[in-house]
């Protein structure tokens, strides 16, 4: 078995397709079910992230299993039209330098942002609670934020990159010459949208609405916290807010032309600015077409900087090299541990079968070279043991180690 995956991201296609493509938490538990059934003991587990770049879908499994894995995903979410085009598939060592490039940061779009390591932290913890990610996989993922860390603790990657909601106020900043004057509402209350709060009022802007589906309390300062609407009171709130920042879970724009249309008239038509962060979009793309709205997409926003980008750049070529020696190392011990495992297991169950004379003979004895000499030589038609292939190319002195284990703890 090996580490496989496959994924769509801002370099493959834009925002409009990859929304199609969303894993989250009802999704995974709905393909664990379905992926257990129909590849059984080929696939070992696996779990999936989306973030405004990409969605991946990480698993460990038989050789050459992603395709098929992709299909029965595909299938699944009902997303067959996508164009497999758009995806990437990688394995064992690609696979794995893949991961930590993504978790460092290196494969954003904003070279070197921080905070996909905490989304990839926080993807892999949601597998575990999920009891989907098993083991194997589970190791891997933890050396990928092992090797991310160093990477980044190493160079300079990081080198006064803006996070998204950094490049939400930079382009606030950008339209806006007195920003702290304008009315801004934040639509959700989740991660992303409290660090977008956050941000503004870290900056001196303090004229902050909230709506949220549920009521909530958002502390941004010690003596400062802002207080959501519900989701109802969105179409009153667009007629006073002048910037709109959307960032909230949904399956449909929460937003439509027809709600921009009528809070410009109310508003006699003064301008605002919407700014969606969300994927899939929070609000409708066709608002592009109404005169007085200004509307930015993720993508949109994130081709507004290219500050230090060539410092950025240099580091990135320093981090890499630190990631595809430490995944080569890491894949290594992992290989190495996993094949001593197999033999164990192989050797626990042919040393399970002996009788209990026989167990007994060989405690007292200590001498184990006439087992030794049998394990080497006999054939045994039994898939599981394997014939002893990989026991047999071990020396004896170290099949001796591993019986006298058992023996111990007999």
């Amino acid at each position: 078995m090996e580490l496989q995956l496959f994924g769509i991201n801002h370099k493959t296609s834009d925002v409009s397709e990859r929304e199609k493509f969303i894993i989250n938490e009802s999704n995974q538990i709905v393909l664990d079910n379905h992926l257990k059934k129909i590849f059984k003991n080929k696939l070992e587990s696996f779990f999936g992230i989306s973030t405004c770049n990409r969605t991946e879908f990480y698993l460990f499994g038989e050789p050459n299993i992603s395709s098929k894995v992709f299909h029965e995903v595909m299938t699944i979410l009902k997303n067959e039209d996508m164009n497999k085009e758009s995806f990437y598939f990688l394995n064992n060592h690609d696979a794995l330098v893949h991961m930590c490039k993504v978790a460092s940061g290196i494969d954003s779009q904003v070279l070197g942002e921080q905070e996909i390591l905490g989304q990839f932290k926080s993807a892999v913890k949601k597998a575990q609670e999920l009891n989907i990610v098993k083991s194997k996989l589970l190791n891997l993922s933890n050396k990928v934020v092992e090797i991310s860390k160093q990477a980044r603790t190493e160079t300079n990657i990081g080198l006064n990159s803006l996070s998204v909601s950094g490049l939400a106020y930079k382009l606030v900043k950008n339209i806006f010459e007195e920003p702290k004057h304008q009315n801004i509402l934040i639509v959700g209350a989740g991660s992303l949208a409290q660090s977008v709060m956050e941000n503004l009022f870290k900056n001196g802007i303090h004229k902050i609405k909230s709506v949220n589906r549920s009521i909530k309390k958002i502390k941004l300062h010690n003596d400062y916290e802002i207080v959501s609407s519900s989701l109802d009171s969105l179409h009153d709130e667009l007629e006073f807010a002048d910037i709109v920042i959307a960032s909230s879970t949904t399956e449909l724009p929460l937003i439509g032309k027809g709600a921009i249309e009528n809070a410009l008239k109310k508003r006699n038509n003064k301008p605002i600015l919407l700014i969606d962060l969300g994927v899939p979009r929070n609000i409708e793309d066709e608002i592009r077409n109404i005169e007085q709205a200004y509307l930015f997409s993720i993508d949109d926003i994130e081709k507004i900087t290219q500050e230090n980008y060539g410092q950025r750049s240099i580091e990135a070529e320093k981090a890499m090299n630190i990631i595809v020696l430490e995944a080569h190392a890491a894949l290594d011990l992992f290989s190495m541990k996993d094949a001593k495992d197999k033999i164990s297991i192989q050797l626990e169950e042919f040393l399970n079968n002996l009788s209990t004379n026989e167990i007994d003979q060989f405690k007292n004895s200590k001498d184990f070279s006439e087992l030794i000499r049998s394990i080497k030589t006999m054939n045994i038609d039994n898939n599981k043991l394997n014939n002893f292939k990989d026991i047999k190319k071990l020396e004896d002195h170290v099949i001796e180690s591993m019986i006298k284990r058992f023996f111990e703890n007999a």
